[in-house]
């Protein structure tokens, strides 16, 4: 991968470092000196022989429910990349394939890497089509990382999950219920994405959705117990493009209440389909939202994340950068997107491999078992460790509330109709 990591660093320095106006030239004395860039490169892999190929598994179509949603955030996966490599010394490589949210194109994407001798997989999708698949690698001792899969069990012993985990999400929206005194939810759930928080309501409360034409009016008789009193809140977990579509039908009746979501919601889709659907009605983004996610977002102020965005940005204006897939570059198709959970992964299985002093699966595998990752290796997010199938423990997971007001990332490109940031405990 061609690298101008060098000059964008110094030129991102020195725009940093100009003003509008008149200077003091008192001001420009010897000890005056701009603040440096935010670390950008991880100096890992210098004493391995050749490159570590990274298989990575997206989803570009298929039903909803089968993680089509994830494939814009998994272009965190090409940061780690740039991160990792150094000037013309390619240290990672990616190779990413396609299951179209199959069942069948899952087992041939992960046989197509297993061939291919990668060291390590991150399954950047979600939904059952999944479970075909993991069998495969861990009959070849090949470990494989599910950064976006939140379903409980069934990881076996050489996958684990690196972001929330379904009843990680299911704590902590019982406890922001529990807190704000609301006894009686509604939960509208589908395509098994919300699973989890259908158990938080009563039987009859509980909703099964049905995607389609028919959703809206699905959706507004529903909603009867919101507005006669019967139920205080409503959670909905689906896809990401069938939960805007509910919630725009929720707006149409209770307009002002705010709604607890799934983590799909987190997906670009949600925002991106609840604008169009505002476009030509009554839906809005402005709403409250809540979800669960880690405890990082582009707010948040962690060195880890600082350095995140600052390689997005640098890679953003780097033409030699590609997108993950497709024939566009990564400034045009990603950089808007690219989400910190992919990014780890790719992280934790090069810092495996360099553990090993070997790029073979079975001895980055093993060196995984024993990893435990947190800012000071690299890692954008929250803390991971590898001692079980969950990855990721209950002090990264935190609840998120959306705005549409967030940060930005300095790259217009594809910019989410929505953000998030971690929602302090005290406001829970």
């Amino acid at each position: 991968m061609r690298r101008l990591i060098g000059g964008l660093a110094l030129a991102a320095l020195a725009v940093s470092g100009c003003t509008g106006g008149d200077t003091d030239d008192e001001g420009r004395g010897e000890d005056f000196a701009p603040a440096p860039p935010p670390a950008v490169e991880l100096s890992l892999l210098g004493d391995l022989e050749q490159p570590v190929r990274v298989g990575v598994v997206v989803t570009s179509g298929g039903a909803r429910g089968e993680g089509a949603e994830f494939a814009a955030l998994a272009a965190g996966a090409r940061v780690a990349e740039f991160r990792l490599d150094e000037g013309d010394d390619d240290r990672v490589e990616l190779e990413v394939v396609d299951d179209r949210g199959t069942a069948e194109g899952a087992v041939t994407a992960t046989q197509q890497l297993l061939d291919s001798g990668v060291a390590g997989i991150v399954y950047a999708s979600a939904g059952p089509h999944l479970d075909a698949a993991l069998p495969l690698a861990a009959a070849a001792d090949t470990a494989v990382l599910l950064p976006y899969d939140a379903r409980d069990g069934g990881t076996g012993e050489a996958a684990w999950r690196t972001g929330p985990s379904a009843s990680q999400v299911s704590e902590r929206i019982s406890g922001l219920l529990a807190e704000r005194g609301q006894r009686a939810p509604l939960a509208l759930t589908g395509e098994g994405a919300g699973d989890e928080l259908a158990a938080l309501a009563d039987p009859a409360l509980r909703v099964p959705l049905t995607a389609g034409d028919a959703l809206a009016g699905q959706v507004a008789a529903a909603a009867r117990p919101l507005t006669d009193g019967s139920a205080d809140a409503v959670v909905v977990g689906a896809s990401a493009e069938t939960s805007a579509e509910t919630v725009a039908a929720l707006q149409g009746v209770v307009p002002t209440l705010p709604v607890v979501l799934a983590p799909t919601a987190l997906a670009p889709a949600f925002g991106g389909r609840l604008a169009d659907l505002g476009a030509g009605g009554t839906a809005t983004t402005a709403g409250q939202f809540f979800t669960v996610g880690p405890a990082v977002t582009d707010s948040s102020t962690e060195p880890g994340v600082v350095h995140f965005l600052a390689a997005v940005r640098l890679a953003a204006q780097d033409p030699g950068v590609p997108a993950l897939l497709g024939p566009e570059t990564f400034g045009r198709d990603g950089a808007a997107t690219a989400d910190v959970r992919s990014h780890d992964a790719v992280l934790a299985l090069s810092t495996a491999a360099e553990q090993a002093a070997s790029t073979e699966p079975a001895d980055v595998l093993a060196a995984l078992r024993e990893l435990e990752l947190g800012a000071d290796d690299g890692l954008a997010g929250p803390e991971l460790t590898f001692g079980a199938g969950q990855a990721l423990g209950n002090d990264g997971v935190a609840l998120l509330q959306a705005t549409t007001r967030g940060p930005g990332r300095g790259v217009e490109q594809g910019a989410p109709a929505l953000s998030w940031f971690v929602l302090p405990a005290d406001e829970g």
